[in-house]
């Protein structure tokens, strides 16, 4: 028998389930009125684009304050989350890093050829803004899948243990915003500009504390002192669910 879910999966559970209310009424107003959802036709977005903006926009600043309660696989850049362990190789840090980095170029690689053809689709015309937006929101519950259902970047790409010593984690904030940087507004931009924020200070946190973001380095990465349990409805399953 599983144990009962930690404070932190429910937390996580509702906020996936907000999300998922947020994409479906995204897409209720796209089949009954798209143009709802394009932002370029005024200069002052809909409501409903308004509630998108500010619900992406919460969810980007909130991985910049140590204190946001959020899972230490973003939290881990911080100090208050770094325990580290006695007489760890400095040799199989270097080691680790090289392998991460490895990993979390090939999902760049990726992510940005994808968003690419979606890119070329809207200057072409093909696409509008409301279907970037659309886009968006789908990335935005994606976002939360990947933490506790299935990663195809864990799974396929970075090949890490789990989403606590993700080398990515923070990445979710241009990965979800990167289909509205071909939108020249400042509702696109903004969103876009706090992500790189976001990415930013994280991977300048990974360059100097790389010993945060390593389990080998940080007995909090470690199963054996995990009080989080986010992995127990993921897919491949975690040997302690089985």
């Amino acid at each position: 028998m599983l144990p009962k879910p930690t404070a932190l999966t429910r937390k996580y559970l509702w906020a996936v389930t907000f999300r998922l209310g947020v994409f479906l009424l995204v897409v209720l107003l796209y089949i009954g009125n798209r143009d709802i959802l394009d932002f370029t036709r005024s200069r002052f977005p809909s409501l409903p684009l308004w509630v998108l903006w500010a619900a992406v926009l919460f969810s980007m600043a909130a991985q910049l304050n140590p204190k946001s309660g959020l899972t230490a696989g973003c939290m881990k850049q911080f100090p208050n989350r770094f325990s580290p362990v006695s007489s760890y190789s400095t040799r199989d840090l270097n080691k680790a890093v090289a392998y991460q980095n490895r990993g979390a170029l090939k999902v760049a690689g990726t992510w940005v050829l994808v968003n690419l053809f979606f890119g070329v689709l809207y200057l072409r015309g093909t696409l509008r803004a409301a279907e970037l937006v659309l886009l968006c929101a789908l990335y935005y519950l994606c976002d939360l899948i990947c933490v506790l259902f299935f990663c195809p970047f864990q799974t396929f790409l970075m090949k890490n243990r789990c989403c606590v010593n993700c080398r990515i984690f923070a990445w979710g904030s241009w990965m979800m915003a990167i289909p509205l940087v071909f939108v020249v507004h400042w509702f696109s931009w903004s969103l876009v500009g706090m992500s790189l924020v976001v990415l930013l200070v994280w991977e300048v946190r990974f360059r100097r504390y790389p010993e945060r973001f390593w389990s080998g380095s940080n007995q909090l990465l470690q199963c054996s002192h995990c009080q989080e349990q986010l992995c127990r409805y993921k897919y491949p399953r975690s040997p302690r669910f089985r």
